[in-house]
């Protein structure tokens, strides 16, 4: 064999190694846009969910005035008993309200779920920090609204209410709120490209 040969044979064994590295890293950055891609979309689903929800929240003024217009109506009309079934029937129709606002909450927890499956080693104790507090505020709400369902006396009713403690936990949720999302954003590299 000949210079020329050995020469050859170097040539193609370089150029299968070559080709055997570039094919790896095209391998390596096709998963690593693969799982972004898949980040993104499951993120922007939950944004999108998180806005409907919210947007649904907002939709229904009688779930809210509704209730009230009804009740200073028969107020106001003077006849005892009748403001005393509207008393019951506002008491009745603010408990269901509430307990219809606690249905966001619950597909905040499903979502969070979904969350969690693609969530980095960053992101996660989020997640679960903002899932443990609603968790918290559902169950705390659903033993409050238990207790109310028992007793017909409005203002034993509207201090229970009251006493639900989650002005911190809102807080709270509101700061994770923008924690997760500017993780989100970092985790999916939609700015630094």
């Amino acid at each position: 064999m000949e210079t020329k040969d050995y020469f050859i044979i170097g040539l193609g064994i370089l150029g299968w190694i070559w080709g055997i590295i570039q094919f790896r890293l095209n391998r390596k950055y096709q998963k690593k846009d693969k799982a972004i891609e898949k980040r993104f979309e499951v993120y922007s689903n939950f944004m999108n969910q998180m806005d409907e929800m919210s947007i649904s929240m907002r939709k229904n003024p009688n779930a809210t005035y509704g209730i009230s217009t009804k009740f200073m109506a028969e107020m106001l009309t003077g006849d005892e008993e009748r403001i005393n079934n509207a008393l019951l029937k506002f008491n009745e129709n603010l408990l269901e309200t509430t307990r219809d606002s606690l249905q966001p909450m619950m597909i905040v927890n499903y979502e969070l779920n979904k969350l969690k499956l693609v969530a980095s080693e960053k992101l996660l104790p989020k997640i679960t920090e903002y899932k443990t507090l609603v968790n918290d505020y559902t169950n705390e709400f659903q033993s409050v609204i238990n207790n109310l369902s028992t007793k017909n006396d409005l203002e034993y009713n509207a201090k229970q209410l009251q006493s639900i403690g989650h002005e911190e936990r809102g807080k709270r949720m509101g700061e994770l709120w923008l924690e997760i999302e500017s993780l989100m954003r970092d985790e999916i590299d939609y700015y630094k490209k």
